[in-house]
């Protein structure tokens, strides 16, 4: 199963908003003429910018824009608790997958994996950026719905719908925010709802969250402490905060960054 090579750049790109020119040959293992082509061939098709250097993603485009600006914030966070997430996984699982930044990050490394040593795996996700990532390793659903240009997903009814028919073994959901006294949040309603039926038809609702967003707070709670089964964070959560969780019941993993 071969990973295409556009789709690869296109989803590093996500993750770091712009690239340098050395960076894509190592990265891909190709020369620099032919990354200069492939640069070309983006730039026509109107998915990147060729800048001094190398490219980056359309500043006037509102979607990447918003997921470039969250995207760059604790990279390497992110990316550790994506990879721990992955160790989660069995042959079978039937996973659902939010929107998300941390969540992207898991899709990643999943996607590397998947290429490297594939196994039985079927997800559903309401992201496009998920979608995008995983559909060419991995046997994926993309729930419509209401489509939401500045987060790249759908949601609304017919989305709560469509997962309220389906049950998981494992949902993987991000958060906006977290009140240290009951709940995580999140900063809509619809968001909230979504989540809240995929948490029901789930065996294991996982949570992915930087230790950034135990000191946010969002508008709107939607999954109580005592709903989640883990939480995996990074390596900067204080002990305090840590026991705080594990007193309602949740596993806590800490990925190592």
């Amino acid at each position: 199963m071969n990973y295409n090579r556009e789709q690869a750049l296109m989803n590093k790109l996500r993750m770091k908003g712009k690239l340098e020119l050395t960076e894509v040959t190592d990265f891909l293992d190709i020369s620099e003429s032919t990354a200069r082509r492939l640069f070309s061939k983006l730039e026509r098709e109107g998915k990147v910018i060729r800048v001094h250097g190398g490219i980056q993603l359309p500043g006037k485009n509102p979607l990447e824009y918003s997921f470039e600006q969250v995207v760059q914030t604790h990279i390497e966070e992110k990316n550790a608790i994506g990879a721990r997430a992955c160790d989660l996984l069995q042959d079978g699982d039937v996973l659902f997958c939010d929107t998300g930044t941390t969540v992207l990050c898991f899709c990643m490394e999943l996607a590397r994996r998947m290429e490297e040593n594939p196994f039985e795996l079927r997800v559903y996700t309401n992201s496009l950026a998920n979608f995008e990532i995983l559909s060419q390793v991995v046997p994926i659903t993309l729930i419509g719905g209401e489509y939401r240009v500045h987060r790249k997903d759908f949601a609304g009814y017919l989305t709560e719908l469509a997962i309220s028919k389906v049950h998981f073994t494992k949902s993987f959901l991000g958060t906006d925010g977290c009140d240290m006294r009951q709940f995580f949040t999140t900063t809509d309603f619809d968001t909230a709802r979504m989540d809240e039926t995929a948490m029901r038809n789930s065996d294991e609702t996982i949570i992915l969250c930087g230790s950034d967003k135990f000191s946010s707070c969002a508008q709107v709670g939607y999954a109580a402490f005592s709903d989640i089964d883990k939480i995996i964070t990074d390596g900067h959560i204080t002990e305090e905060t840590r026991k705080e969780l594990e007193s309602f019941g949740m596993e806590v993993i800490v990925a190592p960054v």
